[in-house]
């Protein structure tokens, strides 16, 4: 049980336990420090995968954790095949390098990422403001037109409106007066007596109806103003919102590069990242580069010089 941490080192780097378990302490040493080297880089690249599984990816926490599984599997994988090797040859250094940078570059871009946050939003309220208003230029001058339109139309239905409404201050009732002449005659024909009455009819004005459908149609049209005003707003904010759910990686790296390029001191954080990530994804070729030769290494190479005796024996006739 005392034992449990180089057995857990020994199944990650790949090394075999009896054989080490016979072998020196510095074999277990060796073991022991490449297991802390390969814990720190899969530590920072499983926080790296599941920050641009979520992030850029879109995916649920859930997913952003199989993200960071998968990059720290990956990054198990290569260090094994550096530590395993009992030969490292300058092409697998070199290519090991290079690997590295790139590494250390996608690792020191995300981090920043992250670092400069709050930065970055604001560079990207900016573009974003002036993306939304490319997008909603076109509907915008369509929308103000007809709300130009509305107003003329507005005008001419309240100077109408005003019209009537003193017509029907002066002349609230119109007054029609008809007269009625009745004549009686004798059997001869003529004329005895006449009678004539006048009789008013009073009624109300019919501008009074044309008054309260021109409110009518003056409120129909203040409406569909406000509802056009309202639009403006509504297809900012829908754009404002498509466009923020599609945050894109380019996006962000030319977003991050107006950021650290801005300031002397951005450069120089993204710098220090990068050579520390750097640093980290080199270690455990340094440490198998500089790390003289064990009795691990020994016993392996012993094994293998055994076997192939035993086979070139058996090739003897």
């Amino acid at each position: 049980m005392k034992d449990w941490w180089l057995k857990f080192g020994c199944f990650l780097t790949g090394f075999n336990y009896s054989l080490v378990k016979n072998s020196s302490e510095q074999s277990s040493k060796n073991v022991k420090k490449y297991t802390s080297a390969m814990l720190l880089i899969v530590l920072i690249w499983f926080f790296i995968g599941y920050s641009f599984a979520t992030r850029y990816l879109h995916l649920a926490p859930w997913g952003g954790i199989v993200g960071g599984l998968l990059m720290g599997f990956v990054i198990i994988q290569i260090e094994r095949i550096i530590i395993l090797s009992t030969k490292i040859s300058p092409w697998s250094s070199l290519f090991r390098i290079l690997l590295a940078l790139v590494m250390s570059i996608l690792g020191a871009f995300i981090m920043d990422q992250i670092t400069f946050k709050d930065d970055i939003e604001l560079r990207k309220a900016e573009v974003m403001d002036q993306r939304v208003k490319a997008a909603v230029q076109q509907s915008e001058n369509d929308i103000q037109k007809q709300l130009h339109d509305l107003d003329v139309m507005i005008a001419k239905a309240n100077h109408k409106y005003d019209a009537v409404s003193a017509d029907l201050k002066k002349n609230p009732v119109i007054v029609t007066s008809y007269t009625n002449r009745s004549v009686t005659r004798d059997e001869k024909g003529k004329e005895i007596n006449t009678t004539q009455s006048t009789n008013k009819s009073v009624m109300e004005n019919p501008k009074k109806l044309e008054m309260e459908q021109l409110h009518r149609q003056i409120e129909a049209l203040q409406n569909k103003k406000f509802e056009l005003a309202a639009s403006i707003t509504t297809i900012k904010e829908r754009k404002e919102k498509e466009l923020k759910a599609a945050t894109g990686f380019l996006d962000e790296l030319n977003l991050l590069h107006d950021v650290v390029t801005s300031s002397r001191i951005g450069l120089f954080v993204y710098l220090l990242f990068l050579f520390f990530f750097l640093a980290i994804e080199l270690f455990v070729l340094v440490i198998k580069l500089t790390d003289k030769e064990s009795d691990y290494d020994k016993l392996i190479q012993h094994q293998t010089d055994v076997r192939v005796k035993m086979l070139e024996k058996l090739r003897v006739p």
